[in-house]
């Protein structure tokens, strides 16, 4: 069954790449734009097979369910991404083509309102069950938020688009139709779960905890290791598709302060460096020299979010006044003035600096402006009676924020230490709380126990629409999903539902600044800088680092060097 002309997806907002990078010992200064990616890359022939590679990650999560609210995390999705389906890969500037180990041919319709997906019946589960168009229905049903029973779904944008799912000439094939045409299609079902726990709301909620009962991807076996914090995965013997290199993957998971110190002692083989100014000064010297420091644009940025949920923060004033009490260049200058990156607090939320029409939208509520900031607090009925140090209400009651901080992350106790001192200067008082990493989102911010926190939120697929559950209105149970911020509008979600039909370039930068003006009014996040591709991987080590817009590695090819 073909239907129209098949067309393999270029993302319209992965074209040219602006930012630049900087060389000398740590000094800041501008040379040559990073590369789209940066993996240390070797061909295969030139690596061995076999070995162990021992990836250091921050977190060891429970949830492994990606869908669910608790799962959508950039942890569970290094392990994820290497055991589960999912049908599209991407390069490093953003463009969509199948991934044959599961689907051998896919492409959307000229009018863009049907997408066919052919899949190859080569590939299975661990249980032995054959991956059908089945499983898909299944993921579309849940995900959809169509079937009845209690799921916590993170998001249902993109899957909520589907009119229909139609059944192709046999159990490996199918047709997606939508009502309008959906640009970006190619992120569906990005990972796949089996069929029989996307049908069962408590498998949903339970099956992947800290477990992988039924995996389909070059590696599986996976083992959770509660004492040494660790996740192991191990070459799937039956895979059907390029044969993976590695033997097995360890997943370490530490503080990521302890991670430098750890590859310098040679306990862990890569890890994401990123800000990390302790780490950096501790192996600098090491680059060529058994390390190799990647250089690239990450698809990530670091942002404060502003919980408006919280009955301190539902006044857009008060958020606005925080934003303009907050210093984020002097930040950016505190997270990388001590490696070798750029500095700048200047960031999209939608776009990288390597896309297409990015350009920075903060006018008028990323600037740094206490004295504005204090009119608005004085307008919002916060106000600071004479010989007083914090703003009170009518009622009395101190203008007090709790700001949660993982005790394990240097740079977001520098943050919280250095916000509090700034908003004090306004007269909002700030008590800093710093909390186990593993308990940072699970135990406070998913659940709203906060009114500031710091974290870095990484795109997981080149489209910027699929950021929309991050920033869009709450479910029709009033249920926010991934938007942990809790405050949106509904001309925010308007805004996303036309991006995600936009094909044309230009307008698609267009609308994505427009919401990226529209939540920097709404003051849904305050985001900081573009988080650097610096990562440190052995030199010996291959296929490995900044993935950049491909948004996960080729597992497959991760390997070391022969000797």
């Amino acid at each position: 069954m073909r239907i129209g002309q098949v067309r393999y997806l270029a993302p319209v907002a992965a074209l040219a790449l602006v930012a630049t990078a900087c060389g000398g010992d740590g000094g800041n200064t501008q040379a040559a734009s990073p590369s789209a990616q940066d993996l240390n890359p070797a061909p295969r022939a030139d690596l061995q097979e076999g070995g162990t590679f021992v990836w250091a990650i921050s977190a060891y999560d429970e949830q492994h369910n990606m869908h669910h609210v608790d799962g959508n995390l950039a942890n569970v999705r290094r392990v994820a991404a290497a055991v589960l389906p999912s049908p599209a890969r991407y390069d490093g500037e953003g463009t969509a083509s199948p991934n044959t180990a599961f689907v051998t041919d896919f492409g959307v319709s000229d009018d863009g309102l049907e997408v066919h997906y052919e899949l190859n019946p080569d590939a299975v589960w661990s249980d032995g069950e054959p991956v059908t168009a089945d499983d898909y229905e299944a993921n579309l049903e849940t995900l959809s938020g169509e079937r009845d029973g209690d799921w916590e779904l993170g998001g249902i944008d993109g899957y909520d688009r589907v009119s229909e799912f139609v059944p192709g000439d046999d159990e490996y094939s199918f047709t997606l139709e939508f009502e309008e045409p959906y640009a970006e299609w190619p992120s569906l079902f990005s990972p796949l779960y089996p069929a029989e726990y996307m049908a069962d709301d408590q498998k949903f909620k339970d099956g992947y905890r800290k477990d992988y009962p039924v995996t389909a991807g070059p590696f599986g076996d996976v083992e959770f290791d509660d004492v040494a914090e660790r996740v192991t995965i191990t070459k799937n013997e039956d895979w059907w598709g390029t044969e993976p290199l590695l033997d097995e993957i360890v997943f370490d998971a530490m503080g990521s302060d302890a991670m430098a110190a750890a590859f310098n002692n040679g306990e862990v083989d890569g890890f994401y460096l990123g800000y990390d100014a302790a780490g950096y000064e501790l192996l600098k010297d090491r680059e060529g020299d058994g390390a190799y420091f990647t250089q690239a644009v990450n698809h990530g940025h670091r942002a404060a979010s502003l919980n408006g949920a919280s009955p301190q923060l539902e006044d857009v004033d008060v958020r606005h006044a925080i934003s303009l009490a907050i210093d984020r260049n002097a930040l950016a200058e505190v997270a990388l003035g001590a490696v070798n990156w750029p500095i700048t607090g200047e960031v999209n939320r939608l776009l990288r600096s390597s896309q297409y029409g990015y350009r920075d939208n903060s006018e008028g509520y990323g600037e740094f402006d206490p004295e504005q900031a204090a009119t608005l607090l004085d307008e919002a009925g916060w106000t600071l009676e004479d010989g007083a140090e914090f703003r009170t209400n009518e009622d009395g009651e101190t203008l007090t924020l709790d700001w949660v901080a993982s005790e394990d992350l240097d740079i977001a106790k520098d943050e919280a230490e250095i916000g509090r001192d700034m908003l004090a200067e306004v007269g909002i008082e700030v008590e800093v709380r710093q909390v186990p990493s593993n308990a940072l989102f699970s135990e406070y911010i998913i659940p709203g126990n906060y009114e500031l926190a710091t974290y870095v939120l990484t795109g997981s697929n080149p489209y910027a629409g699929d950021s929309q559950e991050n920033y869009g209105m709450p479910n029709e149970d009033g249920e926010w999903g991934n938007n942990l911020a809790r405050t949106s509008t509904q001309e925010i979600d308007d805004a996303f539902a036309e991006l995600r039909s936009e094909t044309d370039p230009d307008r698609y930068a267009e609308i994505a600044n427009e919401i990226d003006r529209m939540l920097w009014e709404e003051v849904v996040t305050i985001p900081f800088f573009e988080r650097p591709g610096l990562y440190v991987v052995n030199e010996d080590l291959h296929n490995w680092g900044e993935y950049g817009l491909a948004s996960d590695y080729v597992y497959e090819d991760i390997g070391w060097a022969a000797e």
